[in-house]
């Protein structure tokens, strides 16, 4: 016996619009993480390596910036998605409250309580 579908339960349009925009948030968070280690990080030799290549017996191997730039593809991406994860789930629970929703039941004879006055303090006055 299948449940019914919560109330409160977004709809799956909804849900794959959602993540298909944190899927597009962590490329463009990717995109973003690699492009600013790429205008940071320079293969080119620095003077310092110039200098002691000159020294003999001395390898100066050249700098790789592929670690580099894959971590701040990596730390983009993951910042990003997760961003664009925490504001999609804000907006499907506020979604969800905004929809109506019909009554579970309608109320019967049975289900009239005696309405009492508040909690402690004096009754209430007839």
């Amino acid at each position: 016996m299948a449940l019914p579908p919560h109330p409160n339960a977004p709809r799956r349009r909804h849900l794959v619009l959602a993540f298909c925009g944190i899927v597009l948030a962590g490329v463009l968070g990717g995109l973003t993480g690699h492009g600013i280690v790429d205008s940071s990080c320079s293969e080119t030799p620095t003077v310092a390596s110039s200098l002691l290549e000159a020294v003999p017996g001395y390898d100066v191997e050249p700098a790789s910036c592929a670690p580099a730039l894959l971590a701040g593809a990596a730390a983009g991406s993951l910042a990003a998605a997760a961003g664009a994860g925490i504001v999609a789930s804000l907006m499907l629970r506020a979604q969800s409250e905004w929809r109506p929703h019909p009554p579970s039941r309608a109320a019967g004879p049975r289900d009239r309580r005696v309405r009492r006055g508040g909690s402690g303090g004096n009754p209430r006055r007839r």
